[in-house]
C-alpha cells in the first residue's frame, strides 16, 4: 500500500470526525445565539489547528509505536477503513460513537489478527483512563457550576449576559483545541506510522479537513441529541460541562491516551446536574449513551479481528 493511500484514508477519517463532532465544534457556539456560523467556524479552525500543532505531537505514537511497536500498512488500512465505516454508520443512526474507542479497538483487532507484539500495559492505561476521565469532568463541572451560580447570583443581567458570551466562546475554543490535540493527533500519528511523514504538517492539514467536515455537514448530530434529551442545562451549566470535558481530554493527551470527548461530556453533564438542588436526568438516554460507549470499542475490535484474519 502506498503512502498516498494511507494519507487519503486519514483525510477521509478526519473529514468524518469533523462531521461527527460538528455539534461540539460548531453547534455549541452557534446555538448560543451570540455568534453566527462564520464565527463558529473560525473558532473551530483556530482551536483544531492550534491544538493539532501545539499538543498533537504528543499523540503521534499513541497507537502505532505505543500499543504496538510497529504495524504493517495492512493493519493501518484495516484501522482506518473500519474507523471510517463504523463512525459513518453510527453517526447516520444518531448513536453515540466513541471515535477514539473505535480507532483503538480497530487497531487492537488488526494487531491481534496480524500477531503483532502488543504492549498490554499501555492498553490498560488507556482503558482505565476512559473510566477515570468522566469522573474528572464531572467533578470539575460540579465545582464550576456551583461557583458560577454563586458568583452570578449577585451580578446584573448585563453581567450575566457578558459572562455567558465569554464562557461559550472560551469553552468552544477549548473543546476544539483538545479535539485537535488528541483526536487529530491520533489520526495523524496512525497515518505517519506507515508513511514516515512530518507529523505536525500532517496534523495541521487534517485539522483543516476536520473543520471543513464540520462546516459542510454539521447540523444536529449525536452530541446535541444526547445532551438535549438527557437534561436541560443553563449557559453556566454548558460552560461547566465543556470546561470539565476539555480538561479531562487535555490530561489524557499528556498521557498519550486516545480520548472520546463524548464520555467526558456525559460525566460533566451528570456533575453539573447534581450541583443543583433539583435534578431531572433522562436515565434511559444516559444508559444508551453509556452502553454504546462500552460497546463500540468491542465491536471495532471484533470487526478488525475478523477482517485481519481473512
Amino acid at each position: 500500500m502506498t503512502d498516498e493511500i494511507l494519507l487519503l484514508l486519514s483525510g477521509v477519517l478526519a473529514f468524518i470526525f469533523g462531521w461527527n463532532n460538528s455539534s461540539l465544534l460548531i453547534g455549541n457556539i452557534r446555538s448560543s445565539g451570540s455568534f453566527g456560523t462564520r464565527a463558529a467556524v473560525a473558532v473551530s479552525v483556530a482551536g483544531l489547528l492550534s491544538g493539532a500543532v501545539i499538543e498533537g505531537p504528543k499523540m503521534l505514537k499513541s497507537l502505532n509505536g505505543s500499543v504496538a511497536l510497529s504495524s504493517p500498512d495492512s493493519g493501518l488500512a484495516i484501522t482506518f477503513g473500519l474507523s471510517i465505516l463504523l463512525t459513518v454508520g453510527l453517526t447516520l443512526l444518531k448513536l453515540p460513537a466513541t471515535f477514539s474507542g473505535i480507532m483503538v479497538g480497530s487497531f487492537l483487532g488488526a494487531a491481534t489478527a496480524l500477531r503483532l507484539a502488543i504492549e498490554w500495559g499501555q492498553v490498560e492505561l488507556i482503558v482505565s483512563f476512559w473510566f477515570i476521565a468522566p469522573l474528572i469532568a464531572g467533578g470539575i463541572a460540579f465545582c464550576l457550576r456551583r461557583a458560577s451560580s454563586s458568583a452570578l447570583s449577585r451580578a446584573s443581567l448585563v453581567g450575566v449576559d457578558s459572562f455567558n458570551r465569554v464562557a461559550i466562546l472560551g469553552t468552544s475554543l477549548a473543546v476544539a483545541f483538545v479535539l485537535g490535540a488528541n483526536n487529530i493527533g491520533l489520526i495523524a500519528g496512525t497515518a505517519i506510522g506507515g508513511t514516515g511523514g512530518d507529523g505536525v504538517l500532517v496534523a495541521a492539514a487534517l485539522a483543516l479537513i476536520a473543520a471543513l467536515g464540520a462546516a459542510l455537514l454539521g447540523k444536529d448530530h449525536v452530541s446535541d441529541t444526547v445532551g438535549d434529551r438527557m437534561l436541560s442545562l443553563s449557559p453556566q451549566g454548558v460552560f461547566a460541562v465543556f470546561a470539565g470535558a476539555a480538561v479531562s481530554v487535555l490530561i489524557g493527551t499528556q498521557l498519550r491516551v486516545p480520548m472520546s470527548i463524548g464520555e467526558s461530556v456525559l460525566g460533566g453533564m451528570i456533575g453539573a446536574a447534581y450541583s443543583q438542588r433539583t435534578t431531572v436526568i433522562n436515565r434511559r438516554v444516559a444508559s444508551i449513551a453509556l452502553g454504546m460507549w462500552l460497546l463500540t470499542p468491542l465491536l471495532a475490535f471484533a470487526s478488525a479481528l475478523l477482517v485481519g484474519s481473512l
